[in-house]
Formats: C-alpha cells, structure tokens, sequence
C-alpha cells in the first residue's frame, strides 16, 4: 500500500499480534496479516465462521484477498467492497462466514473498517475512548469505519470473537463486559510498554477467563506508535587493543541505551569510564551468570552463555509472543538483553569485537560460535522488524 503522509524521524510504528486456537482444534480459524515501514502500517484481521479447517481456509482466503489488494495500490474503498460483495451470507446462523477489521497507518493517521468483528479499543493517553465512525452497506452488509489522530503511546486493540466472548458460561454470564476489558486495558497501558506485551496480556486474560479452556479461537492485534529508541550492544572487545579508545568513543556517543556483553568487555568498558565492574548478585540462574553493574551503561551481562541463551529467547518470541510475559517475569541477563532487544530498541547498533577469547578456543563458545551467534542475533532482529548495523572492530 502507497504511503503518502511522512511521520516524523523519532516516531515509528509497532504491532504485537498474538494467536491461540480453541481448545479442541488443531487449526486456528482466525488470520491475521501486518505489516509495517517507515511511514505507515496495514493490519488484516478475519475471523472464519465456526472453527477448524473450513474457519481456516474462509478467514485465510479474506485476509489474503485484502492485503493482496492493497499492496496493490487498490484503494481501501474497492478492496473491502470487492471482499464484502464476495463473502456470503450462512443460511442458518445469518452469519457472514468471515469478518474481517482493517487498520491502515499513514503518517500519524490511521483508519479503522470494522465488519462484525467485536469493536476495537482505542487508548489514547492510556484511557479508552469512544469514537464515532460511519456507516457503509455493501450488499447488506454494515462495515463501520473510524478515523484516528494518533500521538506517542496511543494504542488501537482489535481482536476476534474469542475475546469478547471470553468466560461465556464458566466465569461471565455474557462474555468480558466492555467496561471490563476497557478498564483492563487501562490499568495495564504505561507509556513505554508494548504493542506485544499488551496483546499477551490480554490474552492471558481470555485464558484465565476461560480457565485455560479455549472455547473460541482468539486472536488480538495491537498498533502503538512510540517514540524511536536505539540500543547499542557491545560484544566482546576490539581485535587490536590500541582500537579501545576510538571504538569506546564512538559507542558511548551513539544516543540510546548501551548495553555490554561479556566479562572481557566489561573490563575494557569499566576502564574506559574510570569506574569498576560490581557483580549484581540474585540476577543468575541456574542457565545464565549472573549480571554485573557500570555507572554509565544500562545493562551489563555475562557474554557466550547469556548470548546463546538470548537468541534462543527471541527465536521462541518469534515463534510465540506470549513468550513476552515470560521474559517480563525473569530476571537473568539473557531475558533482559532479549527484552531489551526485541521490547525497548527500535534500532540497534551491533559492535562485534573481533578478539579471539584464548581461554574459549577449544569450547562450544569459540570465537566463530560467537560470530555464529551475532550473525543469528542480526537476522532475527531483522526479521522482527527492527534496524540493525553490526560493525565488527
């Protein structure tokens, strides 16, 4: 989809989008498609009529049709008539046999076309407000469509039935109230949490509703715009060590967090800053070291260990993004740094330090498995959306 309206350089756009499937099936009946670049953000959201494979394959066939037609520069009006006008009507339950809410984001603008998906939240300010939309037919069919000024921090939830449904029989008499879930997503909204951590929260809260229970398929879709932030990782030090001086330099001048991984590096870091290293005792685990602390850097990890077990993290969060409450709810360094990486940074500068680790030649920690590893780290980051630059010193 073209974008027209430019936002501004310290702003960018962040989605957190999480899935679960009802219970009994092996399929999701739900699809949701996003995607995201410098100046805008499109989101696709269908839900199938029932659940399992024929849920799978209507809900599939509407987001793919729409985002198809999109990025083809259809405009929004003819691609959503073009769908509406195409999904029939269930005989039985009087039920289009899949819904459908699109969010497009040009600039700071975003647009909202609902078509009988539960409607979305909007927080701006961390409090939920009303909005207003228009009403379009389509063959019968009444799609809602809102308009939205957003600011840093504002946040539009949009979810399938399984949500508003959520404990229908079992701890709600008629679903999450509206009330209930608005204030919900009230209290949990802080200016600097994410588009993914709000969405795992909810769905968490759908699945205690629900006493872990699935009876729908469930699937909720954040965009938040934030304010850009940078993370500069520092992983091991410099190949010739008369280099120190010129690659602390331009680490510390970058803006952002800074972050420091491995003992060697630490060491380097501390004397570069005039200051000491101080191990912060009760941050390890039985499968990561414990952290350290450097006035004047925002985290400070043990290096191959914490690394390995880091990148392992955020493959997972690719995978699942409930993972985000797990590394929310530990304290080791491989759960910050991965935090860090994939939750605060918009961007990060990777330094390599290119000097062999003698002591770890001969281990499963050598210096290619790091490389091995910082290369992984990159193409995850990547694949997650962020910008990264890796220079190796």
């Amino acid at each position: 989809m073209a974008k027209s309206a430019r936002l501004d350089r310290n702003l960018v756009w962040e989605i957190g989008v999480v899935t679960k499937m009802k219970n009994s099936e092996s399929i999701c009946g739900d699809q949701c498609v996003y995607d995201k670049d410098r100046n805008g953000a499109t989101i696709i959201l269908s839900d199938g009529l029932g659940s399992g494979v024929k849920a799978n394959i209507l809900s599939t066939l509407t987001s793919t049709m729409l985002s198809t037609m999109l990025h083809g520069s259809i405009p929004l009006e003819e691609a959503v008539s073009t769908v509406a006008a195409t999904l029939p009507i269930c005989s039985e339950r009087h039920l289009a046999y899949a819904t459908f809410t699109i969010v497009t984001a040009e600039g700071r603008h975003v647009r909202l076309v609902q078509y009988d998906n539960p409607p979305a939240v909007f927080l701006k300010d961390g409090k939920a407000q009303k909005y207003s939309y228009s009403v379009h037919f389509v063959q019968d069919k009444e799609l809602h469509e809102s308009t939205f000024s957003f600011s840093p921090g504002d946040c539009l939830i949009l979810f399938s039935d399984g949500v508003a449904e959520a404990g229908r029989g079992v701890t709600t008499y008629d679903g999450w109230p509206r009330a209930e879930m608005e204030d919900f997503l009230a209290r949990n909204w802080t200016p600097d949490v994410s588009a993914q951590r709000i969405a795992a929260r909810m769905l968490s809260t759908v699945q205690a509703l629900d006493l872990d229970e699935l009876h729908d398929d469930t699937t909720i879709a954040v965009l938040r715009l934030r304010e850009r932030k940078p993370v500069n990782l520092m992983i091991g030090p410099p190949e010739n060590q008369d280099d120190d001086l010129g690659t602390m330099r331009l680490f510390f001048a970058k803006e952002g967090l800074h972050a420091v991984c491995g003992g060697t590096t630490a060491k380097a870091v501390a004397k570069y800053l005039n200051t000491r290293v101080h191990l912060l005792p009760d941050t390890g685990s039985d499968e990561v070291p414990p952290m350290s602390m450097i006035a004047g850097v925002d985290l400070v990890t043990e290096g191959a260990v914490t690394l390995s077990v880091a990148v392992e993290l955020l493959k997972n969060y690719q995978i699942d993004g409930m993972i985000a409450l797990d590394m929310e709810r530990r304290k080791d360094g491989a759960a910050k740094l991965a935090e860090m990486l994939m939750e605060d940074a918009t961007e990060i500068n990777l330094f390599f330090g290119n000097a062999a680790n003698t002591a770890q030649e001969d281990t499963e920690f050598s210096f290619e498995r790091k490389l091995k590893l910082v290369n992984e780290l990159q193409d995850i980051l990547k694949g997650a959306g962020k910008k990264v630059k890796l220079s190796i010193v």
